[in-house]
């Protein structure tokens, strides 16, 4: 068997591979930067069959774990990055930045693959201090409006199904 054959046969057991992905970013009223999110799900979906993705307004914890309704929205978002591989976060709101800026600095902040607009790259704020040693992917204008930055994250989620196969963390 040959290098391809071989990278095929392990492109096939990871895209089965059952994974808990997340994907945060801008609610339903931000228009195209919500269909953008929907449609990362939906790619995301598409490649890995066997993954269950959700966006976290779609995980209702209160059979689970009764009284969780009655912790605030950064305890509830905790229980979903703590049960998770990864957590897509489309960062262009509001809501995902204070998702990121609370989360950064916790021992999840490696299942945060945060997108964000190549013009804050090379930003010195705050904010951009934040994301730094994060998993981060920059995209341009093009790219977004294309949405080929879901090649980039789908070869990220595959990196990481394989290393869960190989046992390793990525």
């Amino acid at each position: 068997m040959g290098f391809e054959e071989a990278i095929n046969r392990l492109k096939r057991q990871i895209e089965a591979y059952d994974l808990n992905i997340l994907v945060w970013g801008p609610g339903v009223d931000s228009g195209e930067h919500f269909e953008k999110r929907r449609k990362i799900k939906q790619e995301i979906s598409n490649c890995f069959y066997n993954a269950d993705i959700r966006f976290s307004e779609e995980l209702d914890l209160t059979g689970i774990l009764p009284g969780i309704d009655q912790l605030d929205f950064p305890a509830q978002e905790l229980w979903h990055l703590s049960a998770c591989d990864l957590c897509v976060v489309l960062d262009t709101a509001k809501g995902a930045g204070e998702e990121i800026a609370h989360f950064v600095g916790s021992q999840h902040a490696h299942k945060l693959l945060i997108l964000t607009h190549e013009r804050y790259e090379s930003s010195t704020n705050f904010p951009t201090a934040l994301r730094k040693r994060q998993n981060q992917l920059f995209y341009s204008d093009e790219e977004y409006f294309t949405c080929n930055l879901v090649k980039q994250v789908l070869t990220r989620i595959k990196t990481i199904a394989l290393g869960k196969l190989s046992g390793m963390k990525v």
